[in-house]
């Protein structure tokens, strides 16, 4: 059975950006979950928040041109939130709790509940929260 992990933005942010103060543990998680056989599953909703995000806050679009083509080549695994996911999401998410926690979080909730997946590739306590392992403690 393929081991899945679901991919969140603050982790991409962290891998692409080598500022970040995750990227070293970042590269480190993304290698070991590579040869560690686990499939990487991307949600349209962390896709479109990351290259938004990279769009905006990086000075060359070098990473952003990456990630477009990436999609285009079909070399990331792409979940597609539908309406179905969306309405999950909808149900997690919470208007007046934290403002760190949004509905694209809650996307990725959904996504990883209905596949069942193994945990997730985050740095957001939102996630333990909600019962997801993270990819680091699938590592050890």
């Amino acid at each position: 059975m393929v081991k899945t992990v679901i991919v969140d933005s603050d982790a991409i942010f962290a891998l692409y950006n080598p500022n970040d103060p995750l990227n070293k543990k970042a590269t480190q998680t993304f290698r070991s979950l590579i040869t560690g056989g686990y499939q990487l599953l991307y949600p349209t909703s962390v896709i479109f928040e990351v290259i938004s995000l990279f769009q905006r806050v990086l000075p060359a679009p070098t990473v952003t041109t990456k990630l477009i083509e990436m999609i285009k080549k079909d070399n990331l695994l792409i979940y597609i939130v539908d309406t179905e996911i969306l309405k999950k999401a909808a149900a997690i998410f919470d208007p007046a709790g934290s403002k760190k926690n949004t509905l694209i979080d809650c996307s990725v909730v959904a996504v990883a509940k209905k596949i069942k997946a193994d945990g997730v590739f985050a740095y957001d306590e939102f996630y333990i929260k909600q019962g997801l392992k993270p990819a680091e403690d699938l590592l050890k």
